[in-house]
């Protein structure tokens, strides 16, 4: 592997810097993908398994990180800029603002700050008596959409010290997840080359990681 070039050897190109740095870590996060979604024996059941909540962690991050190059922003960041950023990159209406609020609420903050989805979320937005109760499935496996909300009712008995309602699913299928992010980033990357109108807010986001 050859030294890389100061500035990604792109000094005095702005739309090409600004593209070559989304798809260097465009690059990051396929690597990462490619071992979280790697099959491991399971020690729990039968069959295999996969890295799954750290494949939506860094799903998630790379989805702000490309957020806050199309907003300008770093701190305060939150689902509204990554809806704003995914209304233009990313499949309609498979991720549209209600659900990149769910898959922000209910599992990236979890996730942030637990290692791991709750097992029920109260959507507290939706439904009657305090909101619908949501439980998750996540799977290695491309499906369309990659996140959907499915209603169904049961209960949690295993895992909770008492049994547990839940009035809906989510199903995330992170290879499908993977891939749209994938696309979403090289057509940014693709515009923040073409395009000067986004690269004030791509340097304003800039100069918050770099300080000049």
């Amino acid at each position: 592997m050859g030294k890389r070039l100061p500035h990604r050897g792109l000094i005095n190109d702005p739309g090409g810097f600004a593209k070559q740095y989304v798809l260097d870590r465009l690059a990051g996060f396929e690597k990462d993908m490619e071992i979280c979604l790697r099959p491991i024996p399971s020690k729990t059941r039968s069959g295999e398994t996969h890295a799954y909540f750290p494949a939506l962690t860094a799903s998630c991050g790379t989805l702000e990180y490309l957020a806050a190059m199309y907003s300008g922003r770093v701190k305060g960041l939150g689902y509204k800029e990554v809806s704003d950023w995914s209304n233009v990159y990313m499949p309609q209406p498979d991720y549209d603002g209600e659900l990149i609020r769910i898959l922000f609420d209910a599992f990236r903050n979890s996730v942030a700050h637990r290692g791991i989805a709750s097992g029920v979320w109260t959507d507290r937005k939706h439904g009657p008596n305090n909101g619908r109760r949501l439980t998750w499935k996540i799977s290695e496996e491309r499906k369309k959409p990659s996140i959907c909300v499915v209603e169904e009712n049961g209960q949690l008995i295993q895992d909770p010290p008492w049994p547990c309602k839940y009035t809906h699913r989510v199903h995330i299928y992170l290879a499908s997840m993977i891939e749209e992010i994938k696309s979403g980033a090289v057509q940014f990357s693709n515009d923040l080359e073409s395009n000067p109108d986004l690269h004030k807010n791509f340097y304003s986001c800039m100069e918050k990681l770099y300080p000049k």
